[in-house]
């Protein structure tokens, strides 16, 4: 199957090839893994799982030092913020994480024993003595966080170190190759950020997100989850992203909030159950009193979201700024305003007076000069905010405090409406 440069040894069956891997192990010291084995190109490759406490034990995470000489390391610098996010993340869901494989290299492995056969695929034991080391090809930041974890773990919750995490072993004793390995791995497509609001509802912002586009009758199976960008000829009315920009917005008042600071301010501001469904019940108000009034949101809602009518959301697009990213951060901002007074009679006119006394069209005389220049619409706050202002007059209220939140008074969040 492989070289035997590699010390693998052939069986003639596996039983015969496990005795022979436990014997090895016992009078070397050494711990038989079973692995799947197999090769790519003339390599050899394993796949087995390690626990926490092994690979901590075991895997050495060579990242090269910053501002040296990355060539005399395995791996790149290391991101002690990313380390610190996973470390969180291993915390703060204990009972129900994910860690991706990790791939490691060895150079040399002590003793490979499998059935004979001339397979693609067979089943194996390797012995791995005390003395055998990994190096990180992917992974070094999961394994450095599961290493931080490991140190601060409370006794209470020691069963983290019997947890395992899959890895695929690459033999390869040449450190170019290595290199080239953590190139050849770090090939990968980054997830638009749209499918990943669609997909990570841990976070509490994406879960409301999602339950408001579910609940929306605009939003609801007009919303593009899957894209990086909206094509000109989308049928889609906004991408999930815009969405959630205006969420931000209705949130925290910013809708280029880092997503490193979102956490912390979604737990502040809608950490519990209770808040996130007031939230959402809220803001889907909002949105239907939009819907009903506001051109021509009004007009999308009654069209079938398929098939040729509906290809008229592509002209509305053309000619409206409510149909841009840039529109939902406006309303955004201007609701979260709207937001501040407790009385639900006065917020449902407001927003009819958003829907009906203001010019949505993009040749509209409160949109030049600042969001719109020549057939351009700005995508950058400074312009929005100056629209949002004007907006604001328009409708006779007061950006009174900039840094209070949108439910400052959660006691009202469940009881008042519309």
């Amino acid at each position: 199957m492989i070289s035997s440069q590699f010390n693998l040894t052939e069986h003639d069956s596996l039983p015969a090839a496990r005795d022979a891997a436990t014997d090895a192990a016992a009078a070397s010291g050494g711990r038989v893994f079973t692995c799947v084995v197999f090769q790519q190109g003339n390599r050899l490759m394993l796949t087995t799982a390690f626990s926490n406490a092994f690979l901590v034990k075991h895997v050495v995470a060579e990242a090269a030092v910053k501002g040296g000489n990355p060539r005399l390391a395995s791996n790149r610098p290391m991101d002690s913020g990313h380390v610190r996010a996973i470390a969180k993340y291993l915390g703060e869901n204990k009972d129900n994480y994910i860690l991706p494989p990790l791939t490691l290299n060895v150079r040399y492995v002590p003793a490979i024993h499998i059935p004979r056969g001339n397979f693609a695929t067979m089943v194996g034991f390797v012995v791995i003595g005390d003395e055998t080391r990994f190096s990180v090809t992917d992974g070094q930041h999961r394994l450095a966080a599961i290493a931080k974890r490991c140190e601060t773990l409370p006794e209470s919750e020691s069963e983290f170190l019997k947890d395992s995490v899959s890895v695929v072993i690459v033999v390869e004793p040449d450190l170019a190759r290595i290199h080239q390995d953590f190139a050849d791995a770090a090939q990968t497509k980054q997830i638009p950020a749209s499918l990943l609001a669609a997909y990570n509802t841990r976070e509490p912002l994406n879960r409301v997100l999602t339950k408001i586009v579910d609940g929306s009758r605009l939003f609801r199976d007009r919303i593009d989850e899957t894209s990086k960008s909206l094509s000109k000829l989308s049928p889609a009315i906004f991408l999930l992203n815009q969405v959630r920009g205006m969420v931000k917005e209705l949130l925290f008042h910013d809708y280029a909030l880092s997503e490193a600071s979102i956490p912390t301010r979604s737990v502040q501001v809608i950490g519990t159950t209770p808040t996130q469904d007031a939230f959402v019940e809220r803001t889907l108000r909002m949105l239907e009193i939009l819907t009903e009034h506001m051109a021509p949101w009004n007009a999308i809602a009654q069209l079938p979201t398929s098939g040729g009518p509906a290809n008229q959301v592509v002209d509305f697009r053309k000619h409206f700024v409510n149909m841009t990213a840039t529109g939902l951060v406006i309303i955004g901002h201007v609701a979260y305003e709207i937001e501040k007074n407790p009385d639900p009679e006065w917020r449902k006119a407001r927003y009819i007076d958003l829907a009906t006394k203001v010019d949505w069209r993009r040749s509209a005389p409160i949109w030049q000069g600042n969001i719109i220049t020549g057939d351009k619409i700005s995508t950058t706050r400074a312009p929005g905010r100056t629209a949002a202002k004007l907006v604001m007059e328009v409708l006779g209220i007061q950006n009174r405090t900039p840094n209070e939140d949108m439910f400052s008074s959660i006691a009202q969040l469940g009881a008042s409406g519309y």
